[in-house]
C-alpha cells in the first residue's frame, strides 16, 4: 500500500465506544463494561461476520459527566450511567435484537424513527447473523464473492491472524506461553531512541535482571545522566566512541572504535551472563558500512543466547536489521522545542 492510498475497512456492522478517560466515571468501570460486552457478544465478535460488533475503549467522548458513557455507531445512540447490568441489556436488546433502550439514551445523532444504513446492507451480504438462533448462517454465493464470508465454525485463528481479534490473539498467546530473547530496534529521526532503551534498563533493573550497555558513539569519558545512573544502579556501561560522527576529527579512528565495540559486544553476548544488552547507536556502524549488516545478523543468529534481549538504537536502521528484529519502533519528530523556540538540549531531558 502506498503512503497516500486509501485503507481497506474491516467489515464491522456496529461499533461500541466506552469512555475510559476518567472524568465522567472511574476508568476501571469502563474496563468492567468492556468485559461484559465480550462475554455477551458471542458470534457477533467473529471478524468475518459482516454484522460483527467492535468494542473500543475511548480516551474521551467529550461529555465528562453522567458516566460511564457508551456510544453505539453507526446508530449514533449515546447511553449514560451505564452499569454492567445495563451494558448486558444494550448488547442483548440493542445490538442483538435491534431495540435501543430509549429510557437510558441521552443523545441521538438521528431521529428515533430513522434507521441508519449498516455496512452489510450496503454490501449486499447482510443477514448472515440469525439473532433467534444466535448463530452465523452458512455463506451464500453472494457473501463468498464479497470476500466477507463468516469464519468457519471452530476456527481458532491459528492459520491466519486476520480471523481473530486483538483480545483473542492475546488469549492465544497466553495459552502458548511463548517467550524468547527479543531483538529490539529503536530507530527514526525523532528524539527518544536511547531514552526508551534506558527506560527498559530501569524496568529490568527493578526486576533484578542483569543489564549491560555499550555506547558506540558517545565518548568513552562522557558523563551524561544515564551514565551516572547506570553506575549507581550497578549497570555496566562501556563507552567505545570518541564523540559524534559530525564532530569526529579522525573518522578512521571512529570506525576502528566502532569495530572494537562490536568485538566487545560479541564477547558479552557469547558469555551469556546478561539478560539484556543495550547496543546504543549501533545502527550507525551498520549504516556507514563499518560493519557488514548481513555478517552481523548471521553471527547473532548463531551465537545470541535464546533468552537474551538486545536493544539496538540509532537512526538509519538498515532494512535487513528491521526485518530481522522482533520489535521495531520508529521515532518521528512532530514538534521539538529547539525548532519552535530555540531551546537547546537540557540536563535530565537530553543528557
Amino acid at each position: 500500500m502506498s503512503e497516500n492510498s486509501a485503507p481497506k475497512m474491516r467489515p464491522y456492522g456496529r461499533q461500541l465506544f466506552i469512555c475510559q478517560h476518567g472524568d465522567c466515571a472511574p476508568p476501571e468501570e469502563a474496563l468492567k463494561l468492556q468485559g461484559v460486552v465480550r462475554e455477551n457478544l458471542g458470534v457477533l465478535r467473529k471478524l468475518r461476520n459482516p454484522e460483527r460488533v467492535k468494542c473500543t475503549l475511548s480516551d474521551c467522548l467529550g461529555v465528562c459527566r453522567g458516566g460511564p458513557i457508551v456510544a453505539v455507531y453507526p446508530d449514533g445512540v449515546w447511553y449514560h450511567h451505564v452499569t454492567p447490568e445495563l451494558m448486558e441489556r444494550i448488547v442483548q436488546e440493542h445490538l442483538g435484537e435491534g431495540r435501543p433502550l430509549d429510557e437510558h439514551i441521552f443523545h441521538r445523532l438521528y431521529p428515533a424513527e430513522q434507521t441508519p444504513v449498516y455496512a452489510p446492507d450496503l454490501r449486499g451480504d447482510a443477514g448472515s447473523y440469525d439473532p433467534e438462533s444466535n448463530s452465523v448462517r452458512t455463506a451464500t454465493s453472494e457473501t463468498a464473492d464479497s470476500g466477507y464470508a463468516p469464519a468457519p465454525d471452530g476456527d481458532d485463528g491459528e492459520n491466519s491472524a486476520e480471523v481473530i481479534d486483538a483480545e483473542e490473539r492475546r488469549r492465544a498467546a497466553r495459552r502458548k506461553k511463548l517467550k524468547k530473547g527479543l531483538v529490539i530496534v529503536n530507530t527514526g529521526e525523532g528524539k527518544g531512541k536511547t531514552t526508551a532503551a534506558l527506560g527498559v534498563m530501569t524496568r529490568a533493573w527493578g526486576r533484578d535482571m542483569r543489564v549491560g550497555m555499550i555506547q558506540f558513539l558517545k565518548h568513552e569519558k562522557a558523563r551524561f545522566g544515564e551514565i551516572k545512573a547506570a553506575e549507581k544502579m550497578g549497570v555496566e556501561r562501556i563507552g567505545v566512541g570518541d564523540g559524534w560522527t559530525w564532530t569526529s576529527k579522525d573518522m578512521d579512528e571512529t570506525e576502528a572504535r566502532a569495530r572494537a565495540g562490536w568485538a566487545k559486544a560479541q564477547e558479552i553476548i557469547q558469555a551469556g551472563e546478561l539478560d539484556i544488552l543495550i547496543m546504543d547507536e549501533f545502527t550507525y556502524p551498520l549504516h556507514y558500512g563499518w560493519l557488514d549488516t548481513a555478517e552481523v545478523l548471521a553471527w547473532l543468529s548463531e551465537h545470541k543466547p535464546p533468552m537474551m534481549h538486545l536493544i539496538i538504537t540509532g537512526r538509519y536502521a538498515p532494512a535487513d536489521l528491521v526485518a530481522y528484529a522482533d520489535l521495531v519502533t520508529e521515532m518521528r519528530n512532530i514538534k521539538h522545542p529547539f525548532d519552535t523556540q530555540g531551546i537547546r538540549a537540557q540536563a535530565g531531558i537530553e543528557f
